[in-house]
């Protein structure tokens, strides 16, 4: 099958995305035994996130990560910290959005006090799998997927720097989550090289982003050559 490269809805997604641009991505855990009051069975709590983000087109990459050191329930420390990294009004990209929502939707919930600031960072969330979900790209490589894990590979074919299998000990989200609870288990396990295992694993989800964005614009426009302004914007919803 020919690789599909519908240009021209690439270029009017990337209308919606303005600058600063934010990339996020969070990991969790779901124990099937709840570790906090109020809690549910196999309820996704936030336990770390990765945010990638750029000041302005063309601007310097920067990168932070968040992990809440095992011990505590993580979640008040993640809404604070999110308000503070991620300014109000600014344009926040996700892969899968749906889930980052859902998660941000639930710390809204639970601390009113943070409740506007966490619902602006929603209301203005984007999703980067909205041009694969609808095949305005798509490749045989994909093997008839748009996850995450599917997508990266196939735009970028033997880059060991975006090889999720070239990681040390943590290869995918459920990896991620068995590490964390391990570690919240064990004391013996909360060492500096798992919570390095951890931070490279969650910064290669947010640099995945950054890196598919670049090939989206790059397939939207090499065969033209009009100047087009990505700024501005209006609203435009599976895990990795």
């Amino acid at each position: 099958m020919k690789d599909i490269i519908d240009a021209e809805n690439i270029r009017e997604f990337l209308t919606e995305l303005s600058y600063p641009l934010y990339f996020l991505d969070f990991e969790t855990i779901y124990p099937a035994e709840p570790l906090f009051d109020g809690v549910q069975s196999y309820q996704q709590i936030p336990f770390m996130y990765s945010l990638h983000w750029i000041e302005e087109e063309g601007g310097e990459l920067h990168h932070s990560v968040f992990f809440s050191y095992p011990g505590y329930d993580p979640r008040r420390a993640i809404a604070e910290e999110l308000c503070s990294d991620i300014p109000k009004g600014v344009c926040t990209v996700a892969y899968n959005m749906c889930f980052e929502k859902a998660r941000i939707r639930e710390l809204a919930e639970l601390f009113p006090d943070l409740a506007e600031h966490l619902m602006d960072i929603h209301d203005n969330m984007k999703d980067l799998m909205v041009p694969f979900r609808r095949k305005w790209y798509y490749t045989d490589a994909m093997e008839g997927s748009y996850s995450l894990k599917s997508v990266l590979p196939a735009l970028y074919p033997n880059d060991p720097e975006l090889d999720y299998s070239l990681l040390d000990g943590i290869h995918n989200g459920g990896d991620a989550s068995e590490t964390y609870l391990a570690m919240w288990r064990n004391p013996d396990d909360r060492t500096p090289e798992k919570c390095r295992q951890l931070s490279e694993y969650c910064g290669l989800d947010t640099y995945a982003l950054v890196k598919i964005l670049d090939k989206l614009r790059e397939k939207a426009f090499e065969n033209i050559d009009t100047c087009y302004d990505y700024e501005g914007a209006e609203d435009m919803e599976d895990r990795h």
